[in-house]
C-alpha cells in the first residue's frame, strides 16, 4: 500500500556566501540591492563563489533548475531564482 505524503511547505532557492561576515553584510542590503545580488555568481565582498541553498532546510544545491528540493522535498516557488 502506498502512503500519501503530506504536502511540503513551499521554499525558494537562496544564494549565500560561505563567509559569515559577508552574510551579515548581505543581510543589510536594501531590497533593490538584494535583487541585484541574486544575479551574482561571486560575493562582491570576498570574491568567493556563492552557494545555492534551499531556504527551507538550508541544504546546498547545485542548480536553480530544480523544481523540488532533493533533501526536504519542498517545492520551489520560483525555480529560476528570479
Amino acid at each position: 500500500m502506498i502512503e500519501k505524503q503530506a504536502p511540503k511547505k513551499p521554499s525558494s532557492i537562496e544564494k549565500v556566501c560561505h563567509d559569515s561576515e559577508c552574510a551579515e553584510r548581505i543581510s543589510l542590503l536594501e531590497p533593490d540591492q538584494l535583487n541585484l545580488f541574486k544575479t551574482f555568481t561571486y560575493c562582491p565582498y570576498c570574491a568567493e563563489e556563492l552557494m545555492l541553498i534551499c531556504q527551507n532546510c538550508r541544504e546546498q544545491l547545485n542548480s536553480f533548475e530544480y523544481k523540488y528540493c532533493p533533501w526536504c522535498g519542498s517545492e520551489f516557488k520560483d525555480p529560476e531564482g528570479k
